[in-house]
């Protein structure tokens, strides 16, 4: 019983180091304009899938090592993560109901609205300037949710995740 806790545990754990790692890895600048927020679609799906485990508290710690890996100033991304948990994790039983096209179309608010806080912390802390691709990620978020959605709940039911 205990090991089957630990695995199911570690089954989130991993997935969600799989997705920071993601967040970090070398790409072109082309293509990296379009990198989705990978450890926010991920704790967006165990938010909505598992809201009794992941909670708000699981995205603010994303949130600080997302801060800590792309070495912007600690909190912003912690913040952003954890005020956009919070409508996923109060709405978790009416998103469930939603297709799947309707989640990444609310997906891509969340990302933008997680993006937007970011942006407005460092504009006024640290002075950064609007880049008209900024928000780009968003819609590629919504579109790699119609991916990342069904490869997790599919991880989630092999592996007994409850």
């Amino acid at each position: 019983m205990m090991m089957h806790r630990i695995a199911q545990r570690s089954i989130i754990v991993v997935t969600i180091i799989l997705s920071l790692i993601l967040a970090v890895m070398p790409m072109s600048l082309a293509v990296a304009v379009w990198r989705p927020e990978w450890p926010l679609l991920v704790m967006i799906y165990w938010i909505i899938a598992l809201p009794h485990r992941v909670n708000i508290g699981y995205a603010a710690v994303v949130g600080l090592a997302v801060d800590i890996l792309l070495g912007s100033t600690l909190g912003f991304h912690a913040a952003a993560y954890a005020l956009v948990a919070y409508p996923a994790a109060k709405y978790y039983q009416r998103i469930r109901n939603f297709s799947l096209s309707q989640q990444a179309l609310l997906v891509a608010v969340l990302v933008f609205v997680a993006r937007a806080i970011v942006y407005m912390f460092e504009h006024y802390l640290n002075n950064a300037p609007l880049m008209f691709y900024y928000f780009w990620p968003a819609l590629s978020s919504a579109f790699f949710w119609l991916w990342v959605c069904p490869v997790l709940r599919k991880l989630r039911r092999r592996f007994q995740v409850t």
